[in-house]
């Protein structure tokens, strides 16, 4: 069981790093810093391949202590009480990190579209181009919306 609640710290820390990377690419993609925003995501990769390395070795441990394959709530009603308090802490604190993780993703993938769409824009104007859904270019303007079902 030891093993286990040192993959779920590893996995806890992982998630803050890759949550102070993401606010560093949020703030990056609002001023409009590409280099600092390809930065992020070339350290967020490695980030990720460790986490796929820990999420297999949390597997294991998981198996290993007899609770293959069960959820985090199912593995507090079934352990002992004197570990309960323990992993209800550790379980609680990757929750919290995973879900600062994704706010904070929203918001970069929020501002990141929205520079995608501004740099669609700009480009749409000096080349007096749009491409339909077939894409196909198209010369007069249209609404943002499609009205095709």
């Amino acid at each position: 069981m030891d093993e286990f609640k040192k993959v779920i710290v590893q996995l806890t820390g992982v998630f803050r790093q890759l949550t102070k990377i993401e606010q560093v690419k949020l703030n990056a993609a609002a001023e409009n810093h590409a280099g600092t925003v390809e930065d992020c995501v070339t350290q967020q990769q490695a980030l990720i391949l460790r986490l796929r390395g820990l999420e297999q070795a949390r597997e294991r441990a998981q198996a290993k202590a007899g609770y293959a394959g069960l959820q985090f709530r199912e593995i507090l009603g079934k352990v002992p009480d004197d570990e309960r308090e323990e992993l209800y802490q550790l379980f609680d604190e990757l929750s919290r990190e995973i879900q600062m993780f994704r706010e904070v993703n929203e918001g970069t993938n929020q501002i990141l579209r929205t520079n995608l769409h501004m740099i669609d824009k700009v480009l749409r104007e000096k080349t007096g181009k749009i491409y339909n859904g077939e894409g196909k270019s198209e010369t007069n303007t249209r609404h943002m919306t499609s009205r095709r079902v």
